[in-house]
């Protein structure tokens, strides 16, 4: 079935592929059932669908290509999972290799809303009576604050801007 689709779907001229998208998707939602996608990032056109996500699948896809059609791609955006990152250097070393934005935008909301529960605890460690009231009130600024961190600054309601305002005073 799958073979059916990209047939219909695919991109089979590859004679101007500067940019490969390298990714995998999962068949079904929960069942760690993953196949691989190689997209031409410059026309959003899909190029092939790898029924498995393994690197000899697709070492044997991008050999299949040709010499020349490898030394021709300037770019490739993978999600740093190492044996593709390696297999794209072996194949196409001159090609830059990135990180996809879905897997960047991934860590870097983690790593905020990490640092945002480190602040919360540090701040609920705080023992001197001093810092008490210091305390209870950057804990409040902190409070319900993750989606006010994660959101676009465009997307925010007005509540999560004004929450967000008081989080960069304090």
């Amino acid at each position: 079935m799958i073979e059916d689709i990209a047939e219909e779907i695919t991109e089979t001229d590859l004679s101007k592929l500067k940019r490969l998208g390298i990714d995998e998707i999962a068949l079904v939602k929960g069942q760690k059932n993953y196949c691989a996608v190689l997209v031409n990032l410059d026309t959003g056109k899909l190029i092939a669908i790898l029924e498995k996500r393994t690197q000899e699948e697709l070492r044997e896809t991008l050999t299949g290509w040709g010499k020349e059609v490898l030394e021709q791609i300037e770019e490739v955006s993978i999600d740093l999972w190492l044996p593709y990152k390696n297999l794209v250097k072996e194949l196409m070393p001159s090609a830059e290799v990135v990180a996809d934005r879905f897997h960047v935008m991934k860590q870097i909301n983690q790593e905020l809303d990490e640092q945002r529960k480190a602040e919360k605890r540090a701040v609920e460690a705080q023992k001197n009576k001093k810092q008490k009231a210091e305390k209870e009130a950057k804990l409040e600024v902190l409070k319900r604050s993750k989606y006010s961190l994660l959101k676009n600054e465009k997307d925010l309601t007005e509540t999560q801007k004004i929450k967000l305002e008081a989080i960069k005073e304090n």
